[in-house]
């Protein structure tokens, strides 16, 4: 019988849980998972350099500034590194701003290739693709749609029509929205 009380009930619990001590592991948090994903070195902090890779993946720029003002914004105890209760509490929040908007199962895996695709491309991490690295990336898209029966414009017209801005560099931003416009990633509401 169940009596929370018994020394019956206390003596099988404690059995249990020194047979389950084993094999039960706590979760771990994604946030932990992405934190040592990020510190390479395994410091127990981000780093300055390290930190690169995390605005990089968020899609944004990675200059010399934005990643100053990003730990200057992150690191609360102000000793030039940021340490994981501080991603935490970051990740935690951004993670409660998530819009409503969601993308359909095959626009997630289209927009992981795309990234991936863009990335590849983006060979110093800036976040953006300049003429030069757009160059094998042009002739990449031309073999690609040469493959399935099209053709794609010359050199200057292609990346006009990623470049949005005119600033002859393409962001991931700007790769993303032609990707969207061109009918690859669909967006689904909440009324779909």
């Amino acid at each position: 019988s169940y009596c929370p009380g018994s020394n019956i009930y206390t003596s099988r619990l404690r059995s249990v849980k020194r047979d389950m001590a084993g094999y039960y592991r706590p979760p771990i948090l994604v946030s932990r998972i992405k934190f040592d994903n990020y510190d390479t070195d395994s410091s127990g902090y981000i780093e300055l350099d390290e930190l690169k890779a995390v605005l990089y993946d968020l899609g944004m720029r990675t200059t010399e500034t934005d990643l100053v003002g990003a730990l200057l914004a992150l690191d609360k105890a102000k000793d030039g590194r940021v340490s994981y209760e501080e991603f935490q509490e970051w990740y935690r929040e951004r993670a409660e701003r998530v819009d409503a908007l969601t993308l359909t199962e095959d626009s997630q895996r289209v927009l992981s290739q795309a990234i991936a695709f863009f990335k590849a491309y983006d060979k110093d991490m800036s976040g953006q693709i300049d003429r030069e690295e757009f160059k094998p990336m042009y002739d990449q898209l031309k073999k690609d749609w040469k493959a399935i029966g099209n053709e794609i414009g010359t050199f200057d017209e292609v990346l006009k029509s990623f470049d949005r801005n005119g600033d002859e560099k393409i962001s991931l931003e700007e790769f993303v929205q032609w990707l969207v416009n061109a009918g690859t990633i669909c967006v689904q509401t909440e009324a779909d």
